[in-house]
């Protein structure tokens, strides 16, 4: 899906943006200069903004919505409704060296559960989980998981607090001063809504 501006089984490729993959789903957006690689899977509804990159290997799901800049590599998974500001950048080896060329066997998975954040600017390096509906701040550098509903920032990233799914900062009472939203603690460290 290359060439001038058009929809293919329903997905928009801007005429200066680049589409390898046949894994794309219906209603997602290829804008300018973005380059979706050869065996990327992309799901329905998402948004792939202007200078960002999707390597083959990379799994987004649906609606998920990579702003300008993004650089998402082999062994990055993005579950459903995943928002990427502009500039995040993703990892996937943690020795990379020029003259030693590592096959995908040995790189290293990220997974970035439903609905989580990640801000301008963030860093994420491999071998780290980023629970549901967590946010991190802009520049954010995430070392290690992140649970869910957690609300990071800083490098090395760390809690600051938590969030509701609609982004609102919880109250002590882990309520959402915003929708209402009751939370609670889950054994594995992270929150749900109840």
């Amino acid at each position: 899906m290359t060439g001038a501006a058009r929809t293919a089984a329903g997905v928009f490729v801007h005429e200066r943006g680049l589409c390898e993959s046949t894994d794309v789903g219906a209603g997602t957006r290829v804008w300018a200069f973005a380059h979706v690689l050869p065996g990327a899977r992309i799901g329905r509804d998402c948004n792939v903004c202007d200078g960002a990159f999707v390597e083959g290997g990379a799994v987004l799901g649906d609606n998920v919505t990579v702003k300008n800049g993004v650089l998402v590599f082999t062994g990055v998974t993005c579950e459903d409704d995943v928002f990427l500001g502009p500039n995040v950048l993703f990892t996937n080896d943690m020795r990379p060296r020029s003259a030693i060329k590592r096959g995908p066997e040995a790189l290293m998975s990220t997974t970035v559960r439903r609905g989580a954040t990640l801000g301008a600017g963030a860093v994420v390096v491999c071998g780290t989980e980023i629970g549901e509906h967590a946010f991190a701040g802009a520049g954010a550098v995430i070392t290690g998981d992140v649970p869910a509903h957690a609300f990071v920032v800083g490098n090395p990233a760390r809690q600051k607090g938590w969030v509701c799914a609609c982004g609102v900062r919880l109250d002590e009472t882990l309520t959402c001063p915003e929708c209402g939203t009751r939370h609670e603690r889950l054994a594995e460290g992270g929150l749900r809504a109840v």
